[in-house]
């Protein structure tokens, strides 16, 4: 097996804080691939492993230098194209509430709207971050000749909503604004990377909303920053603490929940968030991406093609789909006492009976059948023929009185 894309040393692209007010977290880079001086025809397709997604110091995030030909584990382990010939998210509008989604990524030509800008900083359809983009192209990013990646549900149409301004920041009331944008536009699904510990009235009127009109909401967990050791419980994070919200956090290659206390986060659902890969906002290269907001884009993804696949499902149903379908391995995770799963998305998109009951609160665990004694095989064996022997003698006892009380019931004085 082909091993996976890793991202490097400065794996913090989208671990996204959220907190409203300060600059969206992202990975420091020491120049961004257009401060390079990098061209089209520079660009190579390699094995190599894609660069962190940069920040920015200056201008804005350019082309990445590598075209990843090998696809990521996250994209492996969901395997979105076996349920494609079923559902690639034809229909369905997903908006990305984040930093805007660049039309000029290669992968999602055609299929970014125009947007809707809530901060007044540009047009939604630019993206000088990368960051709404990346988000964006692990939702619906169309396959792309000399590129492994591709996007959940490639048929999906993106609706970017910008909510970061110029300075990086998320502005109060921002989060608010999005959702109501978003709902007005008619997604069917609206993704959020970003969050905050304390929600005002708006944007719990905007959740209502959306819910009202059968918007399909997805938001991150917090990616819980707090020093190790410390005994303190993660703040509630909104719009992801509302239970009318799928709040996702991430997993790594190896199954590892990436948040410290998934439970205490409120986790409804896990999905790949480290080491994963996406589109670079110009060009056909790819960035290193990492975060909750990361999972969520996954969750967004197969959310788009359940609603494409089953039209008539409420918002209620496919986020209860999507629960109910997650895997539960047996091992030391979850906890007895944790309903979350990771994503299955095969499986959500092709069960067929569900059943109204809640997610289980626990893995089943198959009891083993009691086993014999290996050290008494003498035994074992005299209590087998003595049972054989007692069953043989009661068949025989009941066929003689079968026959004799037929002969009985033949008789006639």
């Amino acid at each position: 097996m082909t091993s996976p894309v890793r991202a490097r040393a400065v794996v913090a692209a989208l671990l996204i804080t959220g907190v409203v007010g300060a600059a969206p977290a992202v990975p420091a880079q020491a120049r961004t691939a257009a401060a390079t001086g990098r061209t089209a025809a520079e660009r190579t397709t390699t094995a190599a492993e894609p660069p962190a997604l940069p920040q920015v110091t200056g201008g804005c995030v350019g082309e990445s230098p590598t075209v990843a030909d090998t696809a990521p584990w996250a994209l492996r382990r969901m395997l979105p194209s076996a349920v494609w010939p079923l559902t690639r998210g034809r229909g369905v509008v997903v908006a990305v509430i984040d930093t805007g989604v660049s039309a000029g990524a290669t992968a999602l030509r055609g299929a970014v709207r125009r947007g809707t800008d809530v901060v007044g900083s540009g047009a939604a359809d630019r993206d000088c971050y990368g960051r709404g983009t990346a988000l964006a192209g692990i939702v619906a990013a169309r396959p792309v000749t000399g590129s492994a990646f591709v996007g959940v549900a490639p048929e999906a149409t993106i609706l970017p909503i910008r909510i970061v301004d110029g300075k990086g920041k998320v502005a109060p009331g921002a989060i608010a604004a999005g959702i109501r944008a978003a709902t007005a536009a008619k997604a069917d699904v609206i993704l959020l990377g970003v969050g905050t510990p304390a929600p005002d009235a708006e944007l719990r009127a905007a959740i209502r909303e959306a819910v009202t009109r059968d918007v399909v909401l997805v938001a991150s967990v917090s990616d819980d920053t707090r020093p190790a050791g410390t005994t303190q419980k993660p703040a509630p994070w909104y719009p992801a603490a509302h239970p009318d919200v799928l709040a996702v956090g991430g997993i790594d290659a190896k199954g590892v929940p990436t948040e410290k206390s998934p439970a205490e986060a409120g986790v409804d659902l896990l999905a790949p968030a480290a080491d994963a890969v996406s589109v670079a906002p110009r060009g056909d290269g790819h960035y290193a991406v990492a975060g909750p907001a990361v999972a969520a884009a996954y969750a967004a993804g197969a959310a788009a093609l359940i609603r494409a696949h089953y039209p008539k499902l409420s918002q209620a149903d496919v986020r209860h789909r999507l629960e109910l379908t997650a895997e539960h391995p047996l091992g030391s995770w979850p906890a007895p006492s944790v309903g979350y799963g990771t994503l299955d998305l095969y499986h959500a998109v092709t069960a067929l009976e569900l059943g109204r009951t809640p997610v289980p609160s626990q893995p089943q665990v198959l009891q083993p059948l009691p086993t014999a004694d290996p050290g008494e095989p003498t035994t074992l064996i005299a209590g087998s023929v003595a049972a054989g022997m007692v069953g043989l003698a009661g068949l025989a006892y009941l066929s003689a009185m079968t026959v004799k009380w037929g002969r009985r019931r033949r008789w006639r004085p």
